[in-house]
């Protein structure tokens, strides 16, 4: 049955992300069916919902692909919505301003604070300009019906530790270097860390110490060379250390821990926070298959600290492939564990992190936007750097999620 609606549906997001659904003598599939009713639309099964929870009939309404009405109560509409898992209400949308892409919270806060940072970025003049391109939906065949997604390559094939190259002003805006010592202007910089938000750096457990030096004291924000002028350093002290309370030293298992600023942070164009891994497989299993580690950690075996911060592409090894590069020993009980950790690095060149990378990020382009990284490992521990096919040791972020939020964003 087919009936003449002239209404106007909108979605008020934003002026840019205006949709409209009616108007103009537009004729609809009108089926009389209430909310929560299954339906179906092109051979496709679906459920009678609000627009604000179908992500893929918002995009469709986007590109005047309508679908089918199923009642309208009041001013409330509701459509056929094949999407085989429904989003959340679209107060808890973030949408990507450059693509017709959707996100939504889900009350997860990993999850939520990344996306308030994509919509930060978009109010702000150090915004984001690098985004997916679009999103794809993909027929299910067990549940005919759609799954929303994200289509994305690896974050690049470049050349980037050891077997490093250096990095540009601004890419990796949540970098933080630690100092130790007892004055901030003689400190000695020697772990890395990374801005998850405006008060926590993430970074490894052995990082909340130096054997010489003491306890990490020292945040340094903002800055691509350890040369460079003073005027660019945002630096910050440490106000309290929090190792993950599992993490044991000398042992290499839950090598993870958060450093609170005594101030917050402020955001700009050099300063900005990381996403942290919220979804075990997002994107199938070539999502993390290349990953990303920075640092200013030695240039090679026995080589001196880099300058300029160093990106080095590195490729997923297997669990197999790790246990058999990190047997037991006095710092690994029982092996390789790969439940908390995770190797990468080169099977055939000499590409790996090195010393002074510890506690940095292993990362890969956010499920948000292309300028914001997702964080999914820790810079933990490895053989000799320097070396054709070694692979480092990462813990794994997602594992400590929970800890992560409680310490962060608490309630």
């Amino acid at each position: 049955m087919n009936k003449l609606l002239q209404f106007i549906f909108i979605l008020p997001i934003s002026s840019t992300l205006t949709r409209f659904l009616g108007g103009n003598n537009i004729i609809y599939d009108y089926l009389n069916l209430t909310e929560g009713s299954r339906c179906n639309w092109n051979g496709l099964d679906g459920v009678c919902a609000s627009p604000y929870h179908c992500r893929s009939a918002m995009e469709d309404i986007g590109h005047s692909r309508f679908p089918p009405i199923c009642s309208v109560q009041g001013v409330k509409v509701f459509i056929c919505c094949t999407d085989c898992e429904l989003g959340d209400i679209t107060d808890s949308f973030r949408v990507n301003a450059y693509t017709p892409v959707w996100y939504y919270k889900t009350g997860e806060k990993a999850r939520d604070h990344c996306l308030d940072y994509l919509e930060l970025e978009t109010k702000t003049p150090y915004r984001c300009y690098y985004v997916y391109d679009h999103y794809d939906t993909y027929y299910n065949s067990t549940g005919n019906c759609y799954d929303v997604k994200f289509d994305d390559t690896p974050p690049g094939s470049s050349q980037g530790g050891v077997g490093g190259i250096p990095s540009n002003r601004d890419q990796y805006r949540h970098m933080a270097l630690l100092g130790y010592g007892d004055h901030i202007d003689s400190a000695q910089w020697l772990c890395g860390g990374s801005l998850i938000s405006n008060k926590f750096i993430l970074t490894a457990g052995h990082c909340t110490a130096s054997a010489k030096l003491g306890p990490v004291r020292y945040a340094a924000l903002g800055i691509l060379k350890r040369s460079d002028p003073l005027e660019l350093w945002q630096r910050y002290l440490v106000k309290r250390i929090i190792p993950h309370p599992q993490y044991k030293p000398p042992s290499k298992y839950h090598d993870i821990a958060l450093l609170e600023t005594d101030t917050d942070v402020a955001f700009n164009k050099q300063v900005f926070p990381a996403c942290l891994q919220f979804l075990a497989n997002p994107r199938g299993d070539l999502w993390n298959s290349l990953a990303v580690a920075t640092g200013w950690g030695a240039l090679g075996h026995k080589r001196e600290l880099a300058d300029v911060m160093q990106a080095v592409y590195l490729d997923r090894y297997e669990p197999h492939e790790c246990s058999l590069a990190y047997p037991r020993h006095r710092h690994l009980l029982q092996g390789y564990d790969h439940t908390t950790q995770m190797c990468y690095g080169n099977r055939e060149i000499v590409r790996d992190t090195c010393e002074g990378d510890s506690g940095g990020p292993l990362q890969v382009y956010s499920l948000v936007a292309r300028c914001v990284y997702s964080i999914i490992g820790v810079t933990s521990s490895g053989k000799s750097c320097g070396f054709a096919g070694n692979s480092g040791l990462y813990t794994r972020v997602i594992h400590y999620l929970s800890w992560i939020e409680g310490v962060v964003w608490p309630d």
